[in-house]
């Protein structure tokens, strides 16, 4: 009878414990749903506050704004739409390096101080960018053929990753000083650039630095220069929601998309990213 009364002990043990692990395993398997739960949702409200808080910021760039952050052609609004702050910049594309024509020594400055590679290094990639632009890099006659036709171009910046001596941690370092794409502008227009950008031309050229400061300066008396010109834009909106600022980028191009009322069209959507967290 004690021997019975052993095993069904030892039963009713085993099943508590087994119960124990069961439903500690839906607990921790529940937050773990509650927490994707909660990202999707921070990046649902980043993409439709950041693309409304971009569309309106547009709309007021277009009649000029008052105020500017960082450049005489950089325009800056905040915006509130429903329990979530949107902060929106306007920035010239023709401000950034423009990967498919920037030449060796702007994509060596750029490398090294965006990218934070050693001056060698720098070197070594941006000649491996030039290669692979000119389809110097396939070896097969037919490949370089094929390679002029179609890969002479990189349409968006993840494509860089092709080249030899370009990883994720360099692509994620020079992501806001550069643009890639058919629509993109060419050479570099400083006087539109951000400030961040400014640091890469005294490396290049001291003496042009200083040209463009004072060039800037005058623009920046002329509140004409701010308003929404043709081109092509970056939009990027700040969006603080859930205790994180997500920024949602879209790079805008002012002409009419077909069926569309508004003057500008997305030329290119860039994903919503985490890059800070409120105190």
């Amino acid at each position: 009878m004690n021997r019975q009364g052993g095993v069904a002990l030892a039963i009713v043990v085993w099943f508590i414990a087994g119960m124990s692990l069961l439903v500690a395993g839906i607990v921790a398997s529940a937050r773990v749903d509650t927490k994707t739960t909660q990202i999707h949702l921070a990046r649902a409200k980043a993409v439709a506050a950041g693309d409304g808080a971009i569309q309106l910021a547009m709309l007021e760039r277009r009649s000029g704004f008052d105020v500017s952050a960082q450049g005489p052609l950089i325009s800056e609004s905040r915006h509130r739409l429903g329990d979530v702050d949107v902060l929106v910049r306007i920035i010239p594309a023709s401000g950034f390096v423009d990967i498919n024509s920037a030449p060796a020594e702007v994509l060596q400055a750029l490398f090294q101080f965006a990218g934070r590679l050693e001056p060698g290094e720098a070197q070594n990639v941006a000649a491996s960018v030039l290669k692979w632009r000119s389809g110097a890099a396939d070896t097969n006659q037919a490949s370089q053929r094929r390679s002029r036709v179609k890969m002479r171009r990189f349409y968006s910046l993840e494509d860089m990753l092709r080249v030899d001596g370009v990883n994720r941690t360099l692509l994620d370092g020079i992501r806001d000083y550069a643009v890639a794409g058919s629509w993109a502008s060419g050479s570099v227009d400083w006087s539109a650039a951000p400030e961040q950008m400014l640091d890469i031309l005294i490396a290049l050229n001291p003496g042009q630095a200083g040209a463009v400061a004072k060039r800037r300066e005058s623009m920046s008396a002329n509140s004409s220069s701010a308003r929404l010109r043709s081109g092509v834009y970056r939009a990027d909106a700040l969006v603080s929601y859930g205790g994180r600022t997500w920024l949602r980028r879209r790079w805008l191009k002012t002409e009419a998309a077909r069926g569309s009322s508004l003057p500008w069209r997305g030329v290119r959507t860039e994903a919503p990213r985490v890059v800070g967290r409120q105190q």
